[in-house]
């Protein structure tokens, strides 16, 4: 049945279904949001309460993924929704693959903290881990912030954004690189700090994609393989 050409009854529930869909979303975000700037915490400052709670955040989130599937399943099925609300629905389906990756990530962060966060803190890393995590945290933030607002302008800044973070691994992997010549014996951790690299670094292009949700919501337009950031620089192995 078409929404739009049901009964006054029918149609209010159907509002009711698709703003719980976008709250649920949100509610995600949030705990992503979190998760990543409580195991950012436990990487640079060795927070252990907030490292504890980002190994458990985990969790949340993928009920979280489920609980949103199931609903936008039910939605379209009962409804049929054609158009913008479509596109809507579809949307959010990929941005919490996009947020429970960033959950993925995040968890793996606080438990490399747990192995090696000590040793770490004794290097150069964490200056230029944070500032990554700085750009990337806000990258999250305003990506999510976008979705809600159907802020297409705000979601291409935010694409374009992204080459700074690619910028800034480069710069992280030239410290890698020397730490490694001058700590031969290093291999574990240096292993383990290219993994927080890499880490951060995908945490922003899934931000980036849930930026690019947001044109294909406002425009109809899939920019997944475009160029909006220009001569994106590229990271380092």
């Amino acid at each position: 049945m078409d929404p739009f050409n049901g009964t006054p009854h029918s149609l209010t529930r159907y509002d009711d279904d698709l703003n719980a869909l976008r709250t649920l979303l949100m509610n995600m975000g949030g705990v992503a949001e979190q998760h990543f700037a409580d195991a950012m915490a436990y990487l640079l400052d060795g927070d252990a309460s907030r490292g504890v709670r980002a190994i458990k955040q985990d969790y949340e989130i993928n009920q979280l993924e489920t609980t949103i599937d199931e609903l936008a399943i039910q939605i379209i099925a009962r409804y049929s929704p054609t158009a913008i609300d479509l596109r809507g629905i579809m949307s959010i389906v990929k941005a919490i693959t996009d947020l429970e990756r960033i959950g993925d990530k995040s968890e793996k962060l606080a438990r490399i903290a747990e192995e090696i966060g000590p040793v770490l803190r004794t290097t150069a890393f964490p200056d230029h881990l944070r500032v990554m995590g700085r750009i990337v945290g806000g990258m999250l933030h305003d990506a999510l912030d976008a979705f809600v607002r159907l802020d297409s302008v705000a979601a291409e800044e935010i694409i374009r954004r992204d080459t700074h973070v690619n910028q800034e691994y480069n710069a992280v992997h030239e410290v890698l690189l020397k730490f490694m010549t001058e700590n031969p014996h290093s291999a574990d951790t240096s292993l383990r700090m290219l993994s927080c690299m890499r880490a951060i670094e995908r945490i922003g292009d899934h931000c980036t994609n849930i930026a690019e949700y947001v044109i294909f919501q406002k425009k109809g337009s899939d920019v997944r393989h475009s160029n909006i950031a220009g001569d994106k620089q590229r990271t380092q192995i």
